[in-house]
């Protein structure tokens, strides 16, 4: 035999490559659409615009196009698009009676979650094919994602010390004229090759983080990587936003606390060793990095962090963050919305937070409904994986997030998240390790070596 290993060793890429008939070059274009579909970067071709996003995503469903029409054919799969038309529809509905401004923009968002869906459906099925079960695919795809955000994230540091390379990928991308940032000339925002950074990116960045530790506490990734990658990716969050930084924090917290709840090797030299790690990387970082790096840049990223509670009151971005959020007195607009996706009730202007957002587009009732739906959407995959603290915690990240963008409906993270909750689906609806997967899920989360249903 080519190929021994034991059943721990399947999800490895020489496993799914003899046992399942991945092959290099498989992964080689999976890593690739996954790079183009989630950073979306915009190719400047002088004569036109070539968009990543929409390139790997024409390029994976015209490959699969046949799997396209067998995942629609799904009835979990139409009602879940049925559901999303009902509040695209009443939505327009409450655009056509106010009638201030006509807008599409909710259906717009709408249309591109039924794309990110779909997708992952498409996805999910043709890996099935390959007789890879629910946490193979997802053991699969966090490694991969890993990869892709530590690239970028490597890309976006040697921007910052190599002008010249800067330069190089910069001129490789396009700029849209409203565009605030420019990213060629302004001396500590980077997005590396990405259709944009900051808070976006950042949001990204900082929840890779948080797979980074599910993967190597379940032995999926090597302590050097572990290190290496975290390190290049929590340093890029200084040259992308805050956003992560703060995020990627608060998930590692509450991950760890979930997964030792979860787990049942609860005590391990891999956990200890991961602990001691993080804590050095928090007390080490801030004179390691004032070595490296200019002092505008560390008082703009992470100084306000070790400030506690006044460092977050003077940052400022809280405080903008509050301000959005204006509840209007009458209770029509409250409970049926304004139709526009502005944030702003009068109409006369639009707000970032993502919440305000929703109201104003579907009004109070219709805004816990469509976050309730996309909760139970998330528990497709939520029941048949192992993955479960990771998962809360991606979930739990989401809707913080949500405060400051609509980060639930665009972005990085979301085309990860959506696309994930189409393989829940797919795997909920057609698996042939169904069976397997509800017997397994009544079991708690394992922390240690586990076999490819146990990870």
């Amino acid at each position: 035999m080519k190929y021994q290993t034991r059943t721990a060793d399947a999800d490895s890429f020489r496993g799914l490559r003899y046992l399942h008939g991945l092959s290099y070059s498989n992964v080689a274009m999976l890593t690739l659409f996954l790079y183009l579909y989630l950073l979306a970067p915009y190719f400047d071709l002088r004569v036109m615009v070539l968009h990543g996003g929409m390139l790997a995503t024409a390029f994976l469903l015209m490959r699969h196009f046949r799997l396209a029409f067998k995942v629609l054919a799904l009835e979990s799969v139409l009602m879940v698009f049925i559901v999303l038309c009902l509040f695209a529809i009443y939505n327009l509905v409450v655009v056509a009676i106010y009638s201030v401004e006509f807008t599409t923009a909710f259906q717009t968002y709408l249309i591109q979650v039924c794309i990110y869906i779909m997708l992952g459906l498409v996805l999910a099925m043709s890996l099935m094919q390959k007789a890879l079960d629910m946490d193979q695919v997802i053991t699969l795809i966090f490694k991969l994602v890993t990869f892709v955000v530590f690239v970028n994230a490597l890309i976006i540091v040697i921007e910052y010390h190599v002008p010249a390379f800067r330069a190089f990928v910069e001129s490789m991308l396009y700029l849209p004229e409203n565009s605030n940032i420019n990213y060629l000339t302004r001396e500590y925002r980077l997005r590396g090759i990405a259709s944009g950074g900051a808070a976006n990116l950042s949001l990204f960045h900082g929840m890779v983080l948080v797979i980074i530790q599910a993967l190597y506490i379940k032995h999926k990734i090597g302590v050097v990587y572990t290190l290496v990658a975290s390190v290049t990716i929590f340093t890029s969050l200084l040259f992308i936003g805050r956003t992560g930084i703060l995020i990627g924090f608060i998930g590692i917290v509450i991950f760890h606390a979930l997964n030792l709840m979860m787990a049942r090797n609860k005590l391990s030299l891999r956990r200890f060793f991961l602990y001691i790690s993080l804590a050095a990387i928090i007390v080490v970082a801030p004179p390691v990095f004032a070595i490296f790096f200019p002092d505008n840049v560390l008082a703009y990223s992470i100084s306000f962090l070790y400030e506690g509670v006044e460092g977050l009151r003077e940052e400022g971005t809280t405080r903008a963050v509050a301000n959005m959020f204006e509840i209007p007195n009458k209770w029509g607009k409250l409970l049926f919305g304004v139709g526009a996706h502005w944030g702003d009730f009068t109409l006369q202007g639009s707000v970032d937070a993502g919440y305000m957002r929703m109201l104003t587009a579907l009004g109070i009732p219709l805004a816990l409904a469509f976050y309730c739906f996309y909760a139970f959407l998330a528990k497709y995959l939520f029941n048949l994986t192992h993955y479960k603290s990771v998962w809360i915690v991606i979930m739990i990240i989401m809707f913080i997030a949500e405060i400051k963008e609509p980060f639930i409906f665009k972005g990085y993270s979301a085309r990860l998240v959506w696309m994930m909750i189409g393989m829940g689906i797919c795997y909920a609806s057609c698996s042939p390790f169904l069976s397997d997967q509800r017997q397994d899920q009544m079991q708690p989360e394992e922390g240690g070596r586990a076999s490819h249903h146990e990870t």
